[in-house]
């Protein structure tokens, strides 16, 4: 079966659509002697390139890319870059995870998070309801920010609860209807407690695992849910195993 030319591996069966919201904001940048958004772009290259031996996730998953900063764009694979989301053909936004082949990221910027989660929505209900139609098998999508700051505003301020509720509220409702699954994985200096009020259950902190990690825990635990899971629970697990991580890391610190 084939999506604009890019095929899916043999032996697929059903679709499991995945938003990556990545943040590229300045402090992305930081700190100067070794920045972590050139950790994130090796991790996301050696991630797409390793897939290829995970068979379940090559066969399955379909992934959109979004970033954010000043700006929110998404990955467009036919020009191969990263563009403004109304300027791309949604029908060819999800990529067969094993096609992917992440662009070069730049920090610099603002964190525009609540305009990237409303963008991640919308592509994930109309991915969802496209392959519906066309009645190809489809599990409901997973959505997962990675964040090492606050949400702004158009002017660089943090937002408070009262700005960031009419997203949460959007998010609430989507996960409630059977629309997706939202996870916030907040690393190195991520304001917690506003994340937390845009997703109250599903924030976990990962202040120093690598990114490769990361995606590793990101990616697993989609492949790991059940089609009929309640979405806490889900929530439950992730954050279940990001602490485990977490541990395992400071113990691996500890011994060295």
């Amino acid at each position: 079966m084939s999506v604009r030319g890019i095929e899916f591996g043999a032996g697929y069966e059903e679709r499991q659509p995945v938003v990556l919201l990545l943040d590229t904001s300045a402090s992305m940048g930081r700190p100067a002697e070794h920045p972590r958004i050139d950790e994130l772009n090796g991790a996301l290259t050696r991630w797409f390139d390793g897939v290829r031996a995970q068979e379940r996730l090559r066969t399955r998953v379909e992934v959109c890319l979004i970033t954010f900063a000043s700006a929110v764009r998404v990955y467009d694979p036919g020009p191969g870059r990263l563009v403004h989301a109304e300027q791309a053909d949604p029908d060819r936004l999800f990529v067969p995870v094993d096609s992917m082949h992440p662009p070069t990221l730049r920090a610099e910027g603002l964190t525009r998070l609540t305009e990237a989660v409303d963008t991640a929505l919308e592509l994930a209900r109309t991915r969802y309801r496209t392959l519906q139609r066309r009645r190809v098998p489809v599990r409901r999508p997973f959505l997962w920010v990675l964040t090492d700051g606050a949400p702004s505003d158009a002017q660089g301020r943090p937002l408070d609860a009262t700005a960031l509720a009419g997203t949460a509220g959007r998010v609430r409702e989507g996960e409630k209807k059977g629309e997706w699954v939202f996870q916030v994985i907040g690393v190195r200096g991520a304001d917690l407690p506003m994340l937390r009020v845009l997703a109250p259950k599903a924030t976990s902190p990962l202040e120093n695992l690598d990114f490769g990690r990361i995606l590793d825990l990101l990616f697993q635990s989609t492949d790991d849910s059940s089609p009929d899971q309640d979405a806490d629970l889900i929530h439950q697990q992730v954050n279940d195993r990001a602490a485990r991580l977490a541990r395992m890391d400071r113990l691996e610190r500890d011994l060295r």
